[in-house]
């Protein structure tokens, strides 16, 4: 009859494609979501307080990991081979090859070499060694798309043991990459984020906030630095449209360098304040159970923490007007910024 089991059957499959459907929609909707704003459900897991001594070997550890890596993915062609697989032939410029084949230290000594009498050329040769060479960008690919997984991955495991390797090995290229560059080539901005970054890092394996929220920042910052690694890369060393990537970059870094920063950083202050008692005790006194007072500002970190947010929040916002600016100069401008290395 027309109530048969076939009439059945399809009631029940149409009920179970409208279950599938619904959770296949309530779980996409809650991963973007989350990807916007990093408010995860169910119980909170803490990132920390974890122990000095672990923070300490994760560090020490990643550090030689990405020391050992970069000296040599920086110092072989291996990066330039693969990138141009992914691009026509001929369609990067022989100065590329050349600097592999040359080394960082032979290209940083190169580009020094400029006579005494030639004073502007000279200038210009100075602004000149002070950018990043072919190798060197294309490492910042490679470790920030690596750090970005790794917290990724510990997001979706549920891991903050692996959120603290992520972080370490964030830690870890700032100290690389200082050593790197060197004294010659170590501009102040670059300095002053290297420090305050680290110290950014360290301060958050120390606080009360959910892991998943300390990951989502680093894959918002990484990811974004991958791209803008990759990105300066095609511009100084590829036959690119800079108005086009600059457009693109300013998207990027929109999203991930400043919305997506300034929403977790707000979610941290908050619920650091929160834990502590209310914003007025930071700074001030607590009254202890003993009925004694403790002075916060000498004991606790978390000014410094909030200081090292500040810092790196003004800078994302300072380089997003920076690349804004650029997608909108004429294209001869902007290649002549990149190749003299001007930032």
């Amino acid at each position: 009859g027309p109530y048969g089991v076939p009439f059945v059957v399809r009631v029940h499959r149409g009920r179970l494609a409208a279950w599938c459907a619904k959770m296949a929609w309530q779980y996409y909707a809650q991963g973007a979501l989350s990807f916007l704003v990093p408010l995860p459900p169910g119980e909170a897991m803490p990132m920390g307080p974890c122990p000095v001594q672990e923070v300490a070997l994760s560090v020490a550890v990643m550090t030689g990991l990405c020391w050992a890596v970069g000296r040599y993915l920086t110092r072989s062609d291996l990066m330039l081979r693969c990138a141009a697989r992914l691009h026509p032939a001929d369609s990067f410029r022989d100065e590329a090859w050349d600097e592999v084949r040359l080394g960082l230290e032979g290209c940083v000594a190169a580009a020094t070499a400029i006579p005494d009498e030639e004073s502007d050329v000279k200038a210009k040769g100075r602004q000149s060694a002070k950018r990043r060479f072919a190798t060197e960008l294309l490492f910042i690919t490679v470790h920030n798309g690596t750090v970005s997984v790794l917290a990724l991955l510990a997001w979706l495991l549920g891991s903050p043991s692996l959120a603290l390797h992520a972080f370490a090995l964030e830690v870890a290229y700032e100290v690389f990459d200082s050593f790197s560059l060197g004294l010659l080539r170590l501009e102040p901005e670059t300095l002053i984020h290297h420090i305050v970054s680290p110290i950014c890092i360290l301060c958050s394996t120390q606080t009360e906030v959910d892991f998943r929220v300390l990951c989502h920042l680093c894959i918002c910052i990484d990811l974004s630095g991958a791209i803008l690694g990759y990105s300066k890369f095609l511009l100084r060393y590829a036959h690119v449209s800079t108005t086009k990537v600059y457009q693109n970059l300013t998207l990027v870094y929109a999203l991930l360098r400043v919305v997506g920063p300034l929403v977790d950083t707000v979610i941290i202050v908050w619920t650091e304040v929160r834990t502590r008692g209310g914003l007025f005790v930071l700074g001030g006194h607590l009254i202890t159970e003993d009925g004694s007072h403790t002075h916060l500002v000498a004991t606790d970190w978390t000014q410094l923490y909030f200081w090292a947010m500040a810092v790196l929040n003004s800078f994302n916002i300072y380089f997003f007007y920076v690349i804004r600016a650029r997608a909108r100069l004429p294209p001869h401008v902007v290649a002549s910024l990149e190749r003299t290395g001007c930032h």
